[in-house]
């Protein structure tokens, strides 16, 4: 039976490591779990919003974007905000030929010299913080739909001379990979990366905002990253957990295969065989790399 949990149709990830790292993944039956905060890359989730902006640049861009909604509004009001909902519709009813020069140069002036309140600081400084906890908070799995990228072999297995993990996606076990979902690779601007971005997340409903800021961002990377074909699955830390990682098990039939790098030290062999004992699905494979500069993979046990 298919499981509830099951969004996709891939059969199985893979996870690149070196090899001192997959003796404790196989000896624990673990895996990493990470917070953003300590990714290698610290442009892969936005660590701090708002990173240089003055509550005065921020207002701008908020009266900026209601001036513009009011001069246009939307016919469809599909996951706006309430208040601005409703503030469009009598904005329309009010003024159905379009609003006067006279409420559009105030509009203007606004934006020139937005009203600030005394509190702004503290509700900035409140909602960074609160990004912060939440990055610190998430738990992610980062894998990859393939075992036979180049670049990460080298970047992620030590040079070819570590191993790919292969998890099986099965719905009896409600594997958590179940739930992965592809990065998105693009080099359009995430909406947090600006004060205009900010304000056009300020005018969405809060449950529309919350999704974008813990789940969309997350799944967002520039282009350049797009050979890693990468998948994630992410999820809050659970109660009572501290720090910025978790190691939680997996099931031991979870386990597909353990590939072994092109350039893989034979006399660790004898160790990853021993390991193996307790992943009956698991079969020990290795990469050769071809004449064309190909990964194949052949079955060693």
């Amino acid at each position: 039976m298919r499981s509830a949990n099951h969004q996709h149709e891939q059969q199985s990830f893979f996870k690149y490591m070196p090899l001192d790292t997959a003796k404790i993944v196989l000896e624990n039956t673990t895996l990493r779990w990470s917070s953003p905060v300590i990714f290698n890359d610290p442009f892969d989730v936005p660590r701090e919003l708002f990173h240089e902006a003055t509550e005065h640049q921020i207002s701008q861009a908020f009266c900026q974007k209601l001036h513009s909604e009011l001069m246009n509004p939307r016919d469809n009001l599909d996951g706006v905000n309430a208040s601005l909902a409703g503030l469009i519709q009598h904005v329309k009813k009010m003024y159905p030929k379009g609003i006067p020069a006279t409420l559009d140069s105030l509009f203007k002036t606004m934006t020139l010299n937005p009203p600030i309140g005394d509190d702004a600081p503290l509700v900035l400084q409140q909602f960074k913080e609160h990004w912060r906890k939440t990055l610190a908070d998430r738990r992610i799995l980062c894998l990859s739909e393939s075992p036979s990228i180049l670049s990460m072999w080298n970047h992620y297995a030590d040079g070819y001379k570590g191993v790919v993990l292969e998890f099986a996606c099965l719905d009896a076990l409600d594997s958590a990979w179940l739930l992965a979902k592809p990065i998105k690779y693009t080099n359009e601007k995430l909406l947090t990366d600006s004060c205009e971005g900010m304000a056009d997340l300020f005018l969405r409903e809060e449950s529309v905002v919350g999704k974008y800021l813990a789940n969309e961002v997350i799944y967002i990377k520039t282009k350049e990253w797009e050979y890693e074909r990468e998948w994630r699955v992410a999820f809050s830390k659970r109660d009572g957990e501290e720090g910025l990682y978790s190691d939680y098990k997996f099931h031991h039939l979870e386990l597909k295969s353990i590939i072994l790098g092109h350039q893989f030290d034979n006399s660790e062999l004898p160790d990853i065989v021993a390991l193996s004992q307790k992943y009956p699905n698991a079969t020990i494979k290795r990469a050769k790399l071809t004449a064309q500069r190909e990964l194949v993979l052949e079955t060693i046990s």
